[in-house]
């Protein structure tokens, strides 16, 4: 299937690969294996499908701290207003990019890369500059330094996706 023809039939995930993810969301794994930078491609992909989950989780965690921080900010200036329009961003934000995260791990482990080898750097490209809007959410206030947290998996994903992109198959599309 060429990419053309795949960006027409585009669909949501089918429901196996959703509770394929959330069971994935469910029991994080760490171990040494993940930290290595010499791997075969399919080490890669079970790579990247790790540091994604991990990635996943340290958004909410993240979004939480700093919810938490602003609500008790807020309350103790009685902004009962304000409490509940972050609530409301909080759990946007960390549904939005639980799909977006969602959507990558079922383009890059489940389809290959989706489009073949530029799927990879494609999705690379995008976690580049999703750290680069964290980063610079730092330079608003000490608070977002939690961000920096999530610079650990999001380097470790684009490890993974570059090294699949070097070792697929020129011309190979998905």
């Amino acid at each position: 299937q060429s990419c053309e023809a795949a960006r027409l039939t585009v669909a949501l995930p089918p429901g196996a690969m959703v509770r394929d993810f959330l069971r994935l969301l469910i029991r994080p794994r760490i171990d040494r294996k993940m930290f290595k930078c010499e791997q075969s491609q399919s080490d890669w992909s079970e790579a990247y499908e790790r540091w994604n989950v991990i990635y996943v989780w340290s958004l909410v965690l993240t979004s939480l701290v700093l919810w938490l921080g602003r609500a008790l900010w807020e309350l103790s200036r009685l902004k009962l207003g304000t409490v509940f329009e972050d609530i409301l961003f909080t759990v946007v934000d960390i549904l939005l990019c639980t799909v977006l995260n969602g959507l990558s791990w079922y383009c890059v482990v489940k389809r290959l890369g989706f489009c073949g080898r530029a799927g990879y750097l494609v999705w690379a490209l995008i976690y580049v500059f999703l750290s680069i809007g964290r980063l610079q959410t730092i330079t608003w206030s000490q608070w977002f330094l939690f961000y920096i947290l999530m610079l650990i998996p999001a380097g470790y994903m684009i490890l993974a996706l570059i090294q699949l992109y070097r070792s697929s198959r020129p011309g190979l599309l998905t």
